[in-house]
């Protein structure tokens, strides 16, 4: 049987990535955040964006004094907005509980807001030299190719399978294990890809299953995607004296957390949309009718815009309703914001881009 972690630990002696600015870190913030925004994100678009984010919060005690508007006005443009929420929650956790320390085990680590078993194994490992191993979606896919793991990946008893064989392949040493886990991250990210793996240069080709047997490109099962919705919504760009009104988004569902512009139900729709929903002002909860149903109906409603999610597809309108002087508010779901000044408001990435062109036209 080949020695696993010891052929890894050579392959990324030679081969592994080098200049991310989370890599060969002790600090385990760093790490931590690194592997949140990692989730779900391109490597590509979180090199920038983590190094602004560490600029503006440099330790996790000033990322738990933070208010949480200003982290998410930070996250705007990463998506899925509840790791934001769940960052700031632990970092309020490790401040008031924990003395601002990160617990040194994964298994202390996993009981933290937003914190999975491999992103503590992450920590752990990096930080602290525990003999865990990680099982992102990388190691997974490796795994599943080198054991010849046919079945569906996701599924709990096949996870937790695999989990238990990643345990056996880690190295002996524990200085060994920052490194080790790195190179678990390279390999699957360079080498052993979801499509076109380099097979011809893989260092485990002559033990991996998938590859002795022809499978390669079938495993991991890939499952068939449910196909996207297609949704459609109106928003309201209310500007009186300068300054638009907000909304803020429910914590949970798209766009969490975030402010955005009062928005209409959204709508199911076949394909994309020809005509604009048959709205008023009542389909707006929260606004006064009595005050905007005139201006409402005179407004322009310009061309829809069209944004990409995950699992459906936003078709939305915007309606430029303009007052002679805003109006009081009774909640703080809404607020009043100077135009100059929405840049600083953590925004959806569609509504800071249609703002922007706004202000430039």
């Amino acid at each position: 049987m080949i020695d696993f972690s010891g052929t890894l630990l050579q392959w990324s002696k030679l081969h592994g990535r080098t200049g991310l600015p989370w890599q060969n870190q002790k600090d385990p913030y760093k790490v931590w955040l690194s592997e949140i925004m990692l989730q779900q994100t391109q490597v590509a678009t979180v090199k920038e964006r983590y190094i602004e984010f560490i600029q503006v919060f440099p330790t996790v005690r000033d990322l738990a004094r933070a208010s949480q508007d200003q982290v998410m006005a930070l996250w705007a443009g990463l998506g899925y907005y509840t790791r934001a929420r769940n960052l700031h929650a632990c970092a309020k956790m490790l401040e008031e509980q924990f003395d601002g320390q990160f617990p040194e085990s994964a298994a202390s680590l996993v009981s933290l807001p937003g914190i999975g078993m491999s992103t503590a194994a992450a920590i752990a490992s990096f930080c602290f030299g525990e003999r865990i191993s990680i099982l992102d979606a990388n190691v997974k896919r490796l795994l599943a190719r080198f054991l010849g793991v046919e079945e569906d990946v996701k599924k709990a008893l096949v996870h937790h399978e695999l989990w238990q064989k990643a345990q056996t392949l880690v190295p002996r040493k524990k200085e060994d294990m920052p490194a080790y886990t790195q190179a678990l991250m390279d390999f699957g990210a360079t080498v052993c890809t979801p499509k076109s793996p380099k097979c011809s240069n893989c260092v485990f080709q002559t033990s991996c299953t998938a590859f002795a047997q022809s499978k390669v490109s079938m495993i991991p099962l890939q499952v068939k995607k449910v196909k996207n919705k297609i949704v459609q919504s109106e928003m309201l760009f209310i500007l009186a004296n300068q300054q638009v009104l907000f909304e803020l988004r429910p914590a949970k569902g798209i766009w969490g957390g975030l402010w955005s512009l009062p928005e209409s139900s959204w709508v199911e729709a076949i394909e994309a949309p020809s005509k604009p929903l048959q709205l008023s002002i009542r389909d707006f909860q929260g606004l006064p009718v009595d005050l905007l149903e005139l201006s409402y109906k005179n407004a322009k409603l310009l061309a829809p815009r069209r944004h990409v999610f995950t699992h459906r597809t936003l078709y939305f309108q915007i309606r430029i309703v303009k007052l002679s002087e805003k109006f009081d508010l009774n909640t703080n779901h809404y607020q009043w914001v100077n135009i100059s000044e929405c840049e600083h408001l953590g925004l959806p990435t569609p509504i800071r881009q249609w703002v922007n062109d706004y202000l430039l036209s």
